[in-house]
C-alpha cells in the first residue's frame, strides 16, 4: 500500500484532519494514512507524558505547552485549508506513520511551521 505513492517526489493528498501542529491524516491515492511532518517537533496539545517533557525542557508551565499545542494545530490547518497539498515522503516511524514534507504553492510547510514561537526544528536521534 505505502510503496504506491513512494516513488513520487510530490505526490497530491487530501487532508483529512490536522492531528496537531506537526501529524495530520490524510488521504493518497485513495488510502488513509497518517503522516508526520519530520525535522519539526511542536509542543503537545494535551497534559501527556511528552507535554511535560516538553514543558521541563523549556523551562514553561505544562499550561503554556498544551495552548501553545492549541496553537500550532491551528496555525497548520490555516496552512493547509482550501489549498493543494503535496507530501514528500521519506519513510515510516515507529508508530507506523508516514514520514515526510508538506508543500502549499511550492512552500515547505514545515519549515515554516518552526518559525512560530510553538514549534521547533528537530531531528530525532537514529
Amino acid at each position: 500500500l505505502m510503496l504506491s505513492f513512494c516513488a513520487n517526489a510530490n505526490t497530491k493528498i487530501e487532508v483529512l484532519k490536522v492531528y496537531d501542529g506537526d501529524s495530520i491524516l490524510a488521504k493518497i491515492e485513495n488510502n488513509i494514512f497518517r503522516i508526520r511532518l519530520i525535522d519539526i517537533d511542536c509542543f503537545e496539545g494535551t497534559a501527556s507524558d511528552r507535554a511535560h517533557w516538553q514543558a521541563k525542557k523549556f523551562n514553561k508551565p505544562i499550561k503554556e505547552i498544551t495552548n501553545g499545542g492549541a496553537q500550532a494545530k491551528i496555525i497548520l490547518e490555516k496552512k493547509l485549508k482550501n489549498k493543494e497539498v503535496y507530501f514528500s515522503f521519506y519513510g515510516i516511524d515507529k508508530y507506523n506513520r508516514a514520514l515526510g514534507y508538506l508543500f502549499v504553492e511550492n512552500r515547505n510547510i514545515n519549515k515554516e511551521m518552526t518559525q512560530n514561537e510553538f514549534c521547533t526544528y528537530w531531528k530525532p536521534k537514529k
